[in-house]
């Protein structure tokens, strides 16, 4: 799991090399623009030049719309097996939007008049610049990014199923490492894919125990239903994706997405919303700002919780404790320390209670109030948390409930949060997990910053009654 966020990490920089790139692209664009329209002596200039400083403002608008557009068209999304003349069209086709855009505006903004012509040099110099930069960044990417990102895919089915796969593998080698093949059938020769023999689907467990893939593909669809259905449930309680191909007139689901490798499709669970990055850019800058802003405000209510914290009862104000937050990293979650020292050493990992005899007498109050909760703004200033998300787990509840829930595991796909869908909506510690499980996978799967900021509102009116 480690493994597979380290990667995540690595393509989540490529993406935002790619938008600094692009950034600076832009305002390189302006300026070899501006000085080609003014300075090279190919137009006249009638009206005098204007100060490049007026253009300034406009570029930044430029650059954000363009930025936005190119993210529609997936220009920030690491794909290793689409070849580079499709980014370039891709490019050529969001400047063109952006501009057609720009152009409108300029019809509708009389306050000052700017260059028709300046907007079309700017338009050939983007196309050029943005598609050289990607070019250069193309190549750190095969060479620096791609070899340590490379994911490890085990493939299952029947020799006759794998032949698909076997026409597509020079577009495999760049995707991943075929690490091994699991059999279908009782059969362990015959494979037309080079790759080590691990077993049938009987043992799926222990090859996925053996290979530690970060995703399976399924080529044989005439396996029963039901035992697709347990491969896929134990693969996301390892968090490794699981994939299946089809025909694309086969199977169109809305719960599911096709995604074609040089026109091989693959069927995949619809992917959570936070795996773009503009989508992550967007959620890390909420969160980091919503953390400054709370501690400035919240700072000398802080202090004075922590006085009567320590005036309270012997011990360290603070408590910490071992959670478990996305690609079941794990981090220390801080609190205010609402129990006596050690009210663990007797019981062991437990659950709290209402009414707990373990709490101290102000413990109550702040528990009672989620006031215990706020040191984790330090948490989320620190990117181990989110303002919202999924409430993180101990590891060693994890290990009970992964086994036990279907599709647990895949509430961490994403950042553990300070709270969640599941809480505004009253289901707390006490209520069934699997019906928190329900409510977190729905916040995972359907996120978008709205989303968010009415989960915080919600929050502020639901302080009461938690223990």
């Amino acid at each position: 799991m480690i493994a597979l966020l380290n990667k995540k990490r690595l393509n989540i920089f490529f993406s935002s090399l790619l938008m600094a790139g692009d950034f600076a692209a832009i305002f390189l664009a302006l300026f070899l623009s501006y000085e080609i329209r003014f300075h090279s002596n190919f137009f006249p200039t009638p009206l005098g030049t204007p100060s490049i400083a007026n253009y300034f403002l406009p570029v930044l608008w430029i650059a954000v719309l363009l930025v936005l557009v190119m993210n529609t068209h997936n220009l920030y999304k690491s794909d290793p097996t689409k070849k580079f003349i499709d980014y370039g069209f891709s490019i050529f086709k969001s400047v063109g939007i952006t501009m057609l855009f720009v152009l409108a505006g300029t019809f509708f903004y009389r306050e000052r008049a700017y260059s028709r012509s300046l907007i079309f040099i700017t338009w050939v110099n983007l196309v050029l610049l943005i598609t050289f930069s990607r070019y250069i960044l193309s190549i750190v990417y095969r060479k620096r990014i791609l070899p340590k990102t490379k994911k490890r895919i085990v493939i299952i089915g029947k020799p006759e199923s794998m032949d698909m796969i076997k026409s597509h593998e020079r577009y495999f080698k760049r995707y991943g490492d075929i690490v091994g093949i699991v059999s279908t059938r009782k059969i362990s020769q015959g494979y037309p894919i080079s790759a080590k023999h691990l077993g049938s689907i009987e043992n799926f467990e222990e090859v996925l125990k053996e290979a530690n893939p970060d995703e399976v593909i399924l080529s044989d669809l005439e396996i029963p239903r039901k035992k697709i259905l347990s491969m896929i449930l134990e693969s996301e309680k390892r968090m490794v994706a699981f994939k299946i191909v089809a025909d694309l007139f086969d199977v169109m689901i809305q719960q599911f997405e096709i995604e074609n490798i040089d026109g091989l499709n693959l069927i995949r669970i619809k992917e959570s919303p936070l795996n773009h990055v503009y989508s992550r850019f967007l959620k890390r800058g909420m969160d980091f700002f919503g953390a400054v802003f709370g501690l400035a405000v919240l700072s000398p209510g802080l202090a004075v919780i922590a006085i009567v914290v320590k005036l309270d009862s012997r011990g360290p104000v603070l408590f910490s404790q071992e959670r478990m937050t996305e690609g079941g990293r794990i981090f220390k979650i801080y609190k205010f320390r609402t129990m006596r020292p050690e009210a663990e050493a007797e019981t062991g990992p437990v659950f709290a209670q209402e009414n707990d005899e373990r709490c101290t007498k102000i413990g109550k109050f702040l528990r009672s109030y989620n006031l215990d909760e706020l040191p984790q703004l330090f948490n989320v200033l620190a990117g181990d948390m989110s303002l919202v998300g999924p409430r993180p787990e101990r590891p060693h509840f994890v290990d009970q409930f992964k086994d036990d829930i279907p599709r647990y595991m895949s509430r961490h796909h994403i950042k553990a949060g300070m709270t969640g869908w599941a809480q505004v909506n009253g289901l707390r510690q006490g209520t069934p997990i699997e019906d928190r499980v329900k409510y977190d996978l729905y916040y995972v799967e359907n996120w978008s910053i709205w989303f968010d900021l009415r989960i915080i509102i919600l929050s502020l009116f639901a302080l009461k009654n938690a223990y």
